[in-house]
């Protein structure tokens, strides 16, 4: 069974590697497509996600300080995280991501605690990039690195107490009226003092649709629905395995974006498809997500 697993994982980050080739080469074309449905605001405001990793490109000497946060409502616990961000774009094939998370409040049991959750820095490089007329192809490569400003010895924890890095690829089609996407990744924690979070495999994927009766002059109005899953490997605390701890998730997150040349907005509530956990954890009801956001161009 060890070998099995080990050759899973194996396979799942030589396949993430391999994908990009694969699925695009390494061309880059540079044509204007027409200003209508999804294209009629500049690449800063376009639509991206709001849950999944990447699809941060937002053109070169363009600054998008962003206030986004989830509350996750479980059976008995709830985490509620706002997590105040900028983006940076580089060039137009390249842009950094910051990231100062904090909870105010979050529960388990009767344990409550709150403060500063782990902070991390990505950067995402466009590797492909294929505009046309009617629709673009984007394929990028995302690395972040997570910093241990949480703790781990809450309950429940703000952070993993240790250096997590990751590395994930994303394929996006945009056309006037559609918008699709899928993005896997993988997460890879260290060891602090005995203790060790799992690592993790996310695998997203959705589509948006433009709906121009919605769409007020000037404006862009898209609904989307996002599917999140993770396969998270049990924690080791104190150099023992946690047995309620891992498991595999997958979620639906339907919702809204709305954004003018300059500011975005997308809001979105989530479900639980699949929730195959480890032991006794306690399962999710539901969760809620925001990004509010305004770009400015030097």
């Amino acid at each position: 069974m060890v070998n099995r697993v080990c050759m899973q994982k194996r396979i799942f980050f030589k396949a993430l590697l391999c994908l990009p080739g694969i699925f695009f080469g390494s061309a880059k074309e540079k044509i204007e497509p027409l200003s209508i449905g999804n294209f009629s605001v500049p690449i800063m405001t376009q639509i991206a996600p709001l849950i999944s990793f990447g699809q941060l490109l937002i053109g070169e000497k363009a600054l998008l300080p962003q206030l986004s946060g989830t509350f996750i409502r479980g059976h008995d616990s709830y985490t509620d995280v706002i997590a105040p961000n900028v983006i940076y774009g580089i060039r137009d094939d390249l842009s950094v991501f910051f990231v100062v998370p904090f909870t105010p409040r979050s529960r388990s049991g009767t344990s409550h605690s709150s403060g500063i959750e782990d902070t991390f820095l990505q950067l995402e490089y466009g590797y492909y990039i294929k505009n046309q007329t009617d629709y673009n192809l984007v394929g990028t490569v995302v690395a972040n690195v997570r910093f241990p400003t949480g703790s781990s010895s809450k309950v429940p924890p703000t952070g993993t107490g240790s250096f997590s890095y990751f590395i994930g690829t994303t394929y996006a089609y945009l056309s006037y009226n559609w918008y699709a996407f899928v993005s896997p990744g993988i997460n890879l924690t260290t060891t602090h003092h005995g203790t060790k979070f799992g690592n993790s495999y996310v695998y997203q994927w959705g589509f948006a649709r433009y709906i121009k009766q919605l769409s007020p002059i000037g404006w862009i109005f898209d609904l989307m629905i996002e599917f999140d899953g993770t396969y998270a490997e049990k924690n080791k605390i104190h150099g023992i395995t946690d047995p309620n701890s891992g498991g595999n998730t997958i979620f639906v997150i339907p919702s809204i974006w709305l954004s003018s040349k300059r500011w975005i907005l997308q809001w979105g509530i989530g479900f639980p498809l699949l929730q195959n956990l480890n032991g006794h954890q306690d399962k999710i009801k539901y969760s809620i997500a925001y990004n509010l956001g305004i770009g400015v161009q030097f």
